[in-house]
């Protein structure tokens, strides 16, 4: 593999960590996995860009905590691969939307992305929907980033005694020149490395 394959590929990885409505995923292949957490590559529909489901379990944590984990976006810096900027645009009581900012290697410009987050709990508070998309916001785009065009997941949580049984679906598409097919190659790695450091900050924060 050549170096700028390499490098292609590594950014791809990065911008697939970085985002959280995808469905009728199907033909899952298992790509990595560390004891519960899994990471699969899906195909849906007729789409040429593949799926990425993710399967973990969260021991001793409950919906708010994990909730309150995934809405706090200055500290996605600190958990989500290779993200260097995290900021609120805008918060309101049903919704965020913030702007992140992914390194990529050299000679690729880094990405940016524009994304909303909502959230639904059901009514007895033992399963919860978080929902994220790239969404139309007005804010400069610098001339040295490339804003990701198209990212959508969900997050489909449920309270199970003490632990928290989580599935993450996610499609993106990284924008600029990189190829369908590359993309779908390093899908797995960036997830993969986002849930591996989520569990260990949760950990983290228990008494």
């Amino acid at each position: 593999m050549n170096s700028y394959r390499k490098i292609i590929i590594a950014t791809i990885a990065l911008l697939l960590s970085t985002a959280g409505r995808v469905e009728g995923q199907h033909d899952c292949e298992l790509k990595k996995q560390n004891k519960d957490l899994k990471v699969y590559s899906c195909t849906s529909g007729d789409n040429a860009l593949k799926v990425v489901k993710v399967e973990l379990t969260l021991e001793n944590t409950s919906i708010k905590e994990l909730l309150d984990f995934v809405t706090d976006i200055p500290n996605y810096v600190n958990w989500q691969y290779n993200t260097k900027e995290a900021t609120i645009l805008t918060k309101t009581d049903r919704s965020i939307i913030y702007r992140a900012v992914v390194e990529t290697p050299w000679p690729l410009a880094n990405r940016e992305l524009i994304v909303e987050i909502t959230t639904e709990l059901d009514s007895v508070g033992r399963v919860l929907i978080i929902d994220s998309h790239h969404v139309a916001y007005a804010y400069p785009q610098a001339k040295h980033l490339i804003r990701v065009p198209y990212v959508v997941g969900i997050w489909h949580v449920s309270s199970v005694k003490n632990s928290l049984k989580v599935e993450f679906i996610l499609r993106i598409d990284p924008g600029g020149s990189v190829p369908v097919w590359l993309v779908n190659v390093a899908m797995a790695e960036g997830p993969y490395h986002s849930f591996m450091k989520l569990k260990e900050e949760l950990k983290q924060k228990r008494p």
